[in-house]
């Protein structure tokens, strides 16, 4: 039973509630299966029902309509999911009240016995949801419990890389436009600066094009950098564990590396949804009704068309084919969080723990720590490095 867990074996038995009445917390004890039902309050256990109690209740006289909470056994064993089966088998031998199985905060798991412990065979581990990031020091995995690969610094590095590739973007534009500006007597940088946005008038066509060129091109810095294909591993070994296939390098090679819940489909429609609101309703007169309607049409079109644009910005940008190393890479991070997740197998985490878990405080702290190092250089230096 080595590197065996308490969550590994456990009966995942519904729970009553004190207000339940006996007759619905009889039939949970027959559906369980486990001879003990958890009683619950605000996901805590605070009792338990078993036959011998139910037989005591009818012997007294009590109604089935009354409350389980009435003549619940307040005596049982609290057992941490994440104990050793060893462990918790060998206090489970020696103790004759029922163990019921909790996660970190206390909160009721399943329940627990000897036999199960001893004969019962390992259930698969229910590891949840998996999101993940790539950062510049390895993949990052998470399935809003635990946590495997880079840490909080690979996090906010990623957030000081994606502001520099947007700066860096940035300033291509910019400086391309007030070259071509001053040597050529081209006025790119006077369109890209057009206060008339958005209309049908040739400059400030050219100067929406300028600013979605940052766009683009941010999207083909992201490309040529390694970050694109350890962002492709992680997709892959997401999707294989997601299919309960074996984390091996031959079976990882075939999974896709567009995956649909990545962070890129969201950024896409949000860019689309603004570039479309704003395009459409530029091109209609102030105070018109018709500006309404390209608001409509723009928000019908982002809810129908997001998800394709984000795939095909992922297959376009975001990712790129991954090299073996960065794969085996990103298997061993897959690797270590199965093995962390077992013990936590069905365990739900409160909101802050997941919101800390998806690596977007990390990812702005770095963000906002780069741009505040970024603005003291520009007092510091009297040169200007962020632009727009």
């Amino acid at each position: 039973m080595t590197n065996l867990y308490v969550a590994d074996k456990l009966q995942r038995v519904t729970p009553a509630y004190p207000d339940d009445s006996l007759l619905r917390a009889a039939e949970l004890l027959v559906q369980g299966g486990a001879g003990v039902l958890p009683i619950v309050s605000a996901g805590e256990p605070i009792g338990i029902l078993t036959e011998q109690r139910l037989r005591e209740a009818i012997a007294a006289g009590a109604n089935w309509s009354e409350p389980v909470g009435d003549w619940m056994e307040e005596a049982f064993t609290p057992i941490r999911i994440e104990t050793p089966v060893e462990t918790a088998a060998t206090y489970l031998a020696n103790s004759m009240l029922p163990a019921i199985g909790v996660d970190a905060w206390g909160r009721y798991v399943g329940v627990v016995s000897l036999a199960h412990l001893i004969a019962r065979p390992v259930a698969p581990v229910s590891v949840g949801t998996i999101g993940g990031m790539a950062t510049p020091l390895g993949v990052y995995l998470t399935n809003g419990i635990v946590r495997a690969g880079a840490g909080d610094i690979g996090l906010a590095l990623t957030g000081a890389l994606l502001l520099i590739l947007y700066l860096a973007a940035s300033w291509m534009v910019m400086g391309s436009a007030q070259w071509a500006q001053t040597h050529l007597g081209i006025p790119l940088l006077s369109y890209y600066d057009s206060p008339y946005a958005y209309t049908w008038l040739a400059s400030d066509l050219m100067g929406l094009m300028l600013r979605a060129s940052e766009f683009l091109l941010f999207l083909l810095l992201m490309r040529m950098l390694p970050i694109a294909g350890t962002h492709a591993a992680e997709h892959m070994v997401v999707h294989a564990i997601e299919r309960g296939e074996p984390l091996v390098l031959e079976v990882v090679r075939r999974m896709p590396r567009v995956h649909p819940r990545c962070g890129t489909n969201l950024v896409a429609g949000v860019a689309l949804f603004l570039g479309l609101a704003n395009f459409l309703q530029g091109m209609m007169p102030e105070m018109s009704e018709m500006r309404d309607l390209a608001l409509l049409f723009a928000l019908l079109a982002t809810v129908l068309f997001w998800r394709p644009f984000g795939e095909l910005l992922q297959w376009l940008a975001t990712t790129k084919p991954p090299t073996d190393q960065q794969l085996l890479r990103a298997i061993r991070v897959g690797e270590q969080l199965l093995q962390r997740a077992r013990p936590y197998s069905g365990v739900v985490p409160p909101f802050g723990i997941r919101l800390l878990r998806t690596g977007l405080p990390q990812i702005l702290l770095g963000a906002w720590g780069t741009l505040a190092l970024l603005s003291l250089l520009e007092r510091l230096l009297g040169i200007t490095l962020i632009l727009g």
